[in-house]
């Protein structure tokens, strides 16, 4: 793929074009570069945050709708064999789908293609709206902060002790909430 330096490049010649395009895709790498060069004055950490996560929601959002929309019916023509696999992904996404909804962005390798799979499996648009956002503003903060934290132990030479406080108190909520999510949709 890139390295450090052809992503730098990237970030820094395009700025938040960068940000837009490194969130349509797989672009936590984008992310943590340009939120470092916020940290480093080049680019400003809320119009990054801003950028990430509207740019990734829309677009999760768009690709649900078309998935909803396609369905599955043109693959199960062309490949027969995967009706089978069909059902068992579709069955285990319904009986756990806030928690996929939730943690598929932060899997690599399946984030681009998972809300066309959500949206073939026909879940409920609102749900898929309203856990895509909230799943989006963990996506988004999560990676912002690291760059910007990253990018601020560099120049300091030390970790800040009150917004790390901060950080890390968040994270941990949005931890404790996805294992409250998980083990209510697992009771369920």
């Amino acid at each position: 793929m890139f390295d450090s330096g052809a992503v730098a490049e990237f970030v820094r010649n395009w700025g938040y074009l960068a940000v837009f395009i490194g969130s349509i895709f797989e672009g936590e790498i984008v992310l943590i570069t340009a939120s470092a060069s916020a940290a480093f004055g080049f680019l400003s950490i809320h119009k990054v945050f801003f950028v990430a996560l509207t740019t990734t929601v829309i677009v999760d959002q768009l690709l649900f709708f078309v998935g909803y929309k396609l369905g599955t019916d043109w693959a199960i023509r062309r490949f027969p064999k995967v009706a089978v696999a069909r059902d068992r992904v579709f069955s285990l996404l319904h009986r756990m789908d806030i928690f996929f909804i939730f943690a598929f962005r932060f899997i690599y390798g399946i984030r681009t293609v998972s809300p066309l799979i959500i949206g073939s499996a026909k879940i409920k648009p609102t749900r898929f709206i309203i856990f895509n956002f909230f799943s989006g503003l963990c996506w988004a903060f999560v990676f912002c902060f690291t760059g910007y934290t990253i990018a601020d132990v560099v120049m300091d030479g030390h970790f800040d002790s009150m917004p790390a406080f901060v950080a890390i108190s968040v994270i941990l909520a949005i931890v404790c909430a996805l294992w409250t999510l998980f083990t209510v949709v697992r009771k369920r």
